[in-house]
């Protein structure tokens, strides 16, 4: 949930309230573009302030701008921060074979937030992309390995930029993220699953 607060409006101004997020890919050569649409419109108090109530919009992670426009005209704008998160991992045990199902919500978009890097058991399997999607990943694995418990993790990642010969930096996991990740500052998300008999 999130809370927008304004004030300095003129008494029972009818205020728009708009979202801006960017839409597009990478890989489809067409490119992206910001696009806005209205979370609300409402209607300023007598002393010209405002209070709104909303959950934060399901989409991309990153930067989105949210402005207040009063008769067509921007009278003021803020921002707010999506950040990556887990929406699901189930199930938590199972034979191998098992289906286990991985959703994060709030993937970025931009070179250095818009992949999420997937190893299992320490050993890298791939990555997966959050901009086609609107930020919402959802990685289906088969569970691996001999009884017991196994690890998996999901580490952020650099998309692309300019290559060094012979230098893997770029499509692979980036284990120091918390120290040197070259843009947004995400998390990295780690979780325990049981090989059962």
């Amino acid at each position: 949930p999130v809370v927008i607060h304004g004030r300095g409006f003129a008494p029972s101004a009818e205020v728009s309230l708009t979202w801006t997020t960017v839409t597009g890919n990478r890989v489809g050569g067409s490119g992206w573009d910001e696009q806005a649409s209205e979370l609300t419109r409402l209607q300023a108090r007598s002393d010209g302030a405002f209070v709104h109530a909303l959950p934060v919009p399901d989409d991309l992670g990153g930067p989105h701008r949210i402005v207040a426009t009063v008769d067509a005209a921007t009278a003021a704008t803020t921002e707010l921060t999506i950040t990556p998160s887990v929406v699901e991992f189930s199930p938590a045990r199972g034979p191998v074979g098992t289906e286990i199902v991985i959703n994060l919500k709030g993937v970025g978009w931009t070179e250095t937030a818009n992949i999420y890097h997937l190893v299992y058991d320490n050993g890298y399997l791939g990555y997966a992309c959050g901009f086609n999607s609107q930020g919402d990943v959802v990685i289906r694995l088969p569970a691996t390995g001999t009884p017991g418990w196994h690890f998996i993790d999901l580490y952020p990642g650099i998309y692309k930029g300019k290559d060094v010969p012979g230098v893997q930096n770029f499509r692979i996991p980036q284990l120091t993220y918390e120290a040197d990740h070259p843009g947004e500052d995400l998390p990295a998300f780690r979780f325990a699953f049981e090989v059962t008999p």
